[in-house]
């Protein structure tokens, strides 16, 4: 069969990374093979990234400067439009809380990831999920109103386990560290909140994909990476047609 090498060109994505890099390499290898399943052959995505140096803007979240969190991402959104990105990826959960600032700084979509989400857990018929992610996104009103405006609930663990949550995310996640005791324990958490009435489970930080995924669990999961990915090759590929 004839390699689809005639199809026109893909819209540019471009993603803000670096939040942290372990997972945007995971945004990285995911788009890219999205789009070769997509194209075939030799084909990859078009993409242009910019990732920030994490360390800051970890010490803007803990001091709860998002105003200068927001600028920072805003102005690499403004980079990746004038760099050519026909639309724009914040990768990572935590700072869509400063989304409305980076969306308003381009010109350009910036797609939501809380969005896409919620058009997932609906599409498996499911209303209340519960949700794994860092402190701030499990605590702070941004993502949990956002799915509610779509009609998902969510539940999150306790105190304790939230603490345990952000540990396991910030000293091994970010840095590479991926251990079999850590699985376990946010595993139990998950289970937890199945049993307090989620329907499934939300893996609401971008990291938490590098130690759980789908046959870890009986029970729905929704990978946030994998699906901010899918719908950004969805927007990329939205005007390719079949070459006859």
């Amino acid at each position: 069969m004839e390699e689809r090498a005639s199809r026109p060109s893909s819209q540019r994505i471009g993603i803000i990374g670096g939040m942290s890099w372990e997972s945007t390499a995971q945004y990285f290898r995911l788009l890219n093979i999205g789009a070769r399943e997509r194209l075939g052959g030799l084909h990859s995505a078009r993409l242009l990234l910019a990732t920030v140096d994490f360390a800051p803007i970890v010490e803007m979240q803990r001091a709860g400067d998002w105003a200068s969190a927001g600028e920072a991402l805003a102005a690499e959104a403004r980079a990746l439009e004038a760099g050519g990105a026909d639309f724009v990826l914040i990768a990572a959960n935590t700072m869509h809380r400063v989304f409305d600032q980076v969306a308003d700084a381009v010109s350009i979509p910036v797609l939501h990831l809380a969005d896409i989400l919620a058009d997932a857990v609906r599409a498996t018929g499911l209303s209340q999920v519960g949700l794994l992610a860092t402190k701030y996104t499990m605590e702070l009103d941004f993502y949990r109103d956002r799915l509610a405006a779509h009609g998902v609930r969510t539940l999150i663990p306790d105190s304790t386990d939230r603490a345990v949550l952000q540990q396991i995310i910030f000293d091994e996640l970010c840095q590479g560290l991926v251990l079999d005791a850590s699985r376990e324990r946010l595993l139990e958490m998950a289970r937890s909140l199945l049993a307090g009435g989620a329907e499934g489970i939300v893996l609401g930080c971008t990291e938490l994909e590098l130690s759980i995924r789908a046959e870890h669990l009986a029970a729905p999961l929704f990978p946030t990476t994998a699906l901010h990915c899918e719908a950004a090759l969805d927007r990329a590929f939205g005007q390719v047609s079949e070459a006859p």
